[in-house]
């Protein structure tokens, strides 16, 4: 019985290495086919999915066939950021530009001379190294004035920075974050929230970052909010839920949601913010690519 036992085990191992090594082989060939360069959707991939120096990260997006990379809070320098571009042919999305999850920000006027000054300098940053779309944050709810007060400081702070944009070629694109699982307090939470806000600094150069994550947390709706509101996004991101990990890992249909948002013909670029459930970022890859299996 221990022989037969000890064959058996044996041959389960012997097998669970062949799967996983076919596994291996079958990702492999999946990023030999450099599938991202051929989607409907410009895809994104966080920076912390891969491993080096930019310029060995970037390279690494280059072998998928990934158009770009997004690193928000960059801290190399802008020359190093710059030549790992220029190298490899993988662009920067966007990083932070204005505001920021904390108390104050554009829901303080007496804040908004600094984000103004702030936003200059990142513009000045992003623009070296290629980066043309700058994330904005309200910054949290306060308890001493109305919400109609929060909006409209929100709005003066935007209409003091739209020009800024403007002259540059850049874009703000406000985030709007969940306030039930990961940002309690934070002010813009909502889509028909953002677009108000939009509609009143009525900017081409002032939209929305639609966090799918976030907005499937606080209202749903994904795809038809997404559809109706396509003119005024002007950034995805993208994590399933509950656990912002890789689509495919929870209740979201990325599949579905990718393909509504290649018939609007959406321009801008679609970001992975978020983590994986797999044991590297090569197999998660495979599973985002897995996704446009509709195409």
């Amino acid at each position: 019985m221990d022989m037969k036992r000890r064959s058996f085990l044996a041959s389960c191992a012997a097998g669970a290495g062949a799967m996983a090594a076919l596994s291996s082989t079958a990702i492999a060939a999946t990023k030999e086919s450099k599938p991202f360069a051929t989607l409907p959707l410009k895809i994104a991939a966080p920076y912390s999915w891969f491993d080096g120096s930019p310029a060995e990260r970037l390279a690494q997006a280059a072998a998928w066939g990934l158009p770009a990379v997004e690193w928000l809070g960059p801290d190399k320098s802008a020359e190093e950021l710059r030549d790992a571009s220029e190298k490899t042919g993988v662009k920067w999305t966007c990083i932070g530009g204005v505001g920021a999850i904390a108390p104050g920000q554009m829901v303080q006027p007496k804040e908004h001379d600094k984000l103004v000054e702030n936003f200059r300098e990142r513009v000045a940053f992003g623009k070296s190294i290629g980066v043309t779309t700058f994330v904005g944050l309200t910054g949290n709810a306060r308890d001493d004035i109305s919400y109609d007060r929060h909006m409209t400081y929100v709005v003066q702070c935007l209409r003091r920075l739209a020009p800024i944009a403007e002259e540059n070629g850049v874009t703000i694109v406000m985030e709007s974050l969940n306030t039930l699982v990961d940002h309690h307090g934070y002010f813009l939470s909502r889509t028909d929230q953002a677009m108000l806000i939009l509609e009143a600094v009525n900017s081409p150069n002032v939209k929305m970052l639609f966090d799918i994550y976030h907005q499937q947390i606080m209202e749903g709706n994904v795809i038809r909010n997404l559809g109706e509101n396509i003119e005024r996004i002007g950034h995805i991101h993208v994590g399933d839920n509950p656990g912002r990990k890789q689509p495919g890992t929870g209740e979201l249909n990325y599949p579905n949601i990718f393909k509504s948002i290649a018939s609007t013909n959406y321009q801008g670029y679609v970001a992975l913010e978020c983590g994986y459930t797999t044991g590297t970022g090569d197999e998660a890859l495979a599973q985002v690519a897995d996704c446009f299996n509709w195409t």
